[in-house]
């Protein structure tokens, strides 16, 4: 299917639009799978620090429910078609395949079965950088592969679309009151005093060892023992990680606790995994998440999930609790 260039403009401003918040995630989705001719799509984030090494599912628009963990999970890690589309940067059908993709497990086990007779993937590489983009994926029941014209502006649209995956702005840089240096088990300070850190140096390791488990490093809160706050963000280096930490103002005034709740609740966590990871009853999780609602003034958990990546609303026990204690 093609469609004309004032298509591909309101596109552009649906997307836009989405990113900016203004009108729901799921809108520029359901226009491309739609306007483009398939019968089902999914957009699919960059992973996030987890057990399973899956990619958190963003938008679904109609795949069934084992398909899409199928997508988000054995296709998304282990498919040879997905690292050809990954490696090339660009929307890609089967029939750009160097092989037969109707013999692959995943179009056998995955595709197949719901009568899927086409689709596309679509890497989006983040502006920040990850080294494992999220995607788009779309299939349809028909066997017309996308119009090469379409493929092509649609990949133009990557960079865009990407931001769907990482809502949070770029912020500007500031100088920072302590980088931290951690790898190969040494802790070493590039600016400030380790001795004035908010963290221990068996916190920094952590830390390190977390951050080579996300593809788009870490962004999280932390409170001190005097109840300052520090924004804490992880960088890669040829030989470990760089930590910088800046003092910052309360966001919103959440306390601690309801920062962890935040951060687990943002990677889909139910009321009943996050208490029974903090050491809380489900009640109390539940009251720290109405909280936290009323403290940001957003309507509902998805809202709270989204504002969390916006904000970087996180804590280092959020991610321990994520890497070390993630419910099956």
């Amino acid at each position: 299917m093609t469609v004309d260039m004032t298509w591909w403009i309101r596109l552009s401003d649906s997307v836009r639009a989405a990113g900016h918040g203004d009108a729901p995630l799921d809108e520029p989705i359901r226009m491309i799978r739609d306007g483009l001719g398939f019968d089902c799509a999914a957009l699919v984030g960059p992973p996030r620090v987890t057990l399973k090494n899956s990619h958190p599912v963003l938008v679904n628009l109609d795949y069934p429910s084992e398909t899409l963990r199928f997508i988000a999970t054995t296709y998304a890690t282990q498919c040879p078609a997905h690292r050809y589309a990954v490696e090339r940067r660009a929307a890609l059908r089967f029939i750009d395949l160097p092989y037969d993709f109707r013999q692959s497990r995943t179009y056998r086990e995955a595709l197949k079965p719901c009568g899927f007779n086409e689709g596309l993937t679509l890497p989006l590489n983040t502006p920040r950088g990850g080294t494992v983009p999220g995607f788009l994926a779309l299939s349809s029941t028909h066997g017309q592969p996308l119009h090469e014209e379409s493929q092509l502006a649609l990949t133009m649209h990557a960079a865009e679309i990407a931001k769907l995956t990482d809502p949070r702005p770029e912020l500007p840089a500031s100088p920072a009151e302590l980088v931290i240096w951690s790898g190969h088990g040494r802790v070493e300070p590039r600016i400030g005093d380790l001795a004035t850190a908010p963290l221990t140096a068996r916190d920094f390791t952590r830390i390190e060892t977390f951050h080579q488990r996300d593809a788009t490093g870490l962004r999280f809160r932390h409170r001190d023992a005097t109840g300052h706050w520090w924004r804490v963000t992880t960088a890669t280096t040829p030989d470990g990680v760089l930590i910088r930490l800046q003092r910052v103002d309360p966001d919103d005034h959440l306390t601690a606790r309801e920062l962890d709740v935040v951060g687990l609740l943002s990677r889909g966590w139910t009321n009943d995994g996050i208490a029974l990871a903090l050491g809380i009853s489900a009640r109390t999780a539940r009251s720290h998440i109405e909280s936290a609602l009323t403290k940001l003034g957003v309507p509902n958990r998805t809202a709270l999930a989204r504002e969390a990546l916006l904000r970087d609303l996180d804590s280092l026990n959020a991610i321990r609790c994520t890497t070390e204690d993630a419910p099956t």
